[in-house]
C-alpha cells in the first residue's frame, strides 16, 4: 500500500514502480532460544539452542507516488510609494 495526502494505491500483490530505499543500521543477534527435549524414565535429555540473526533497517525514502509540490506563495508586489510634497 502506498499513499499520499491526495491519493492511495493498493497493490495486488505489489504496487508497480514502487521502490523503498533503506539503510542497514546494525547486524545483531536475537535473544537465546533453548530447546530442551526429555523422555521421562528413559534418561534421555537433549539441550540445543540458537540465536536468530537480525538486521535493523532505517527506511530512508519510499518512491512510486508523486509527492505534492510545496505551495510557494508569489512574492507580494510592493505598492508604489508616493512622496508627499511640502
Amino acid at each position: 500500500m502506498l499513499g499520499s495526502s491526495t491519493q492511495t494505491i493498493i497493490g495486488r500483490p505489489m504496487v508497480p514502480d514502487a521502490t523503498v530505499h533503506a539503510v542497514v543500521e546494525e547486524h545483531a543477534l536475537d535473544a537465546k532460544v533453548i530447546i530442551f527435549k526429555k523422555k521421562r524414565r528413559k534418561n534421555y535429555r537433549r539441550t540445543k539452542g540458537h540465536r536468530q540473526e537480525l538486521t535493523k533497517l532505517r527506511i530512508a525514502d519510499i518512491q512510486g507516488i508523486e509527492k505534492p509540490e510545496p505551495k510557494v506563495d508569489p512574492k507580494p508586489k510592493k505598492a508604489a510609494v508616493k512622496k508627499q510634497e511640502k
